[in-house]
């Protein structure tokens, strides 16, 4: 079925909060199909002559029109028909302290990059321990929007050697790990991570469009039959980050606290 896996983030450049999201997505020709159809029907196609792609990328952060709500209405709507499903942790930067992550004396940007790698590997590794719904990850590949400070920080040779070393039975859990750029037609799915993830962080950092804000109400609307009463912090608090996905199979969020 071609089991593939996409890690997008938001709040890059904040000094607020960071979201990094992972989507797992078991039949990835059936969403990305789906995903086309709905721009095709909305003709959410591209302009620009200096991107080589029939579609338009679907960005929150560029939300300005009716059209965009629009598809990513339905958009959010193939993700909850699909059998994919959402993971993110969410960093709040308020208490992040670099101990945690590195000697008194090593540079900052040498403790968030590991950081960045952990949070990351803390996403991936509940998943191929239990997946959901019984479905096996194995062969998948993953792909990480370049981007991203995840990109920057060369987080792929940590997570391949995390994820292949040792590794014991006929086939790895992840076989191949790349950086791919988002708004590639073949990346449909990618954008759905980055819809999803940006979101979140809607959520957290509300904005004054309009647009941006329906988009993440009509998420939390589709959740709620899923026990997901809120997308604010103080619901997702609520839950030990060890009981996460057996609450919520289909999208959860885990915020980080330093052990």
């Amino acid at each position: 079925m071609g089991f593939r896996i996409y890690i997008d983030e938001s709040g890059t450049h904040s000094e607020e909060w960071l979201v990094i999201g992972a989507l797992f997505v078991p039949d990835h020709g059936a969403l990305h199909a789906e995903l086309c159809k709905v721009k095709d029907s909305i003709g959410y196609l591209n302009a620009s002559p200096k991107i080589s792609a029939k579609y338009k990328e679907i960005h929150l952060t560029g939300f300005r029109s009716q059209r965009d709500v629009d598809v990513a209405k339905g958009w959010l709507d193939a993700f909850m028909l699909h059998q994919c499903y959402f993971r993110c942790v969410v960093v709040d930067w308020s208490i992040w302290d670099g101990k945690y992550f590195g000697g008194a004396f090593e540079a900052e940007s040498l403790k968030k990059r590991r950081a960045y790698k952990k949070w990351a590997e803390m996403l991936l590794h509940p998943e191929l321990k239990n997946p959901v719904g019984g479905i096996p990850i194995y062969d998948a590949q993953l792909y990480l929007d370049r981007l991203r400070i995840l990109f920057g920080y060369d987080v792929i040779p940590e997570l391949e050697e995390r994820f292949t070393r040792n590794y014991e039975g006929a086939e790895p859990y992840i076989k191949s790990f790349q950086h791919t750029d988002s708004k590639a037609d073949a990346n449909q799915c990618l954008q759905l991570c980055d819809l999803l993830t940006g979101c979140v962080y809607q959520s957290l950092v509300p904005s004054k469009s309009i647009e941006k804000l329906a988009a993440k109400d009509y998420l939390a609307k589709l959740l709620e039959p899923h026990k997901v009463k809120s997308l604010s912090p103080s619901f997702w608090k609520g839950y030990a980050s060890n009981s996460l996905n057996r609450h919520f199979p289909k999208f959860s969020e885990w915020f980080w606290r330093p052990k």
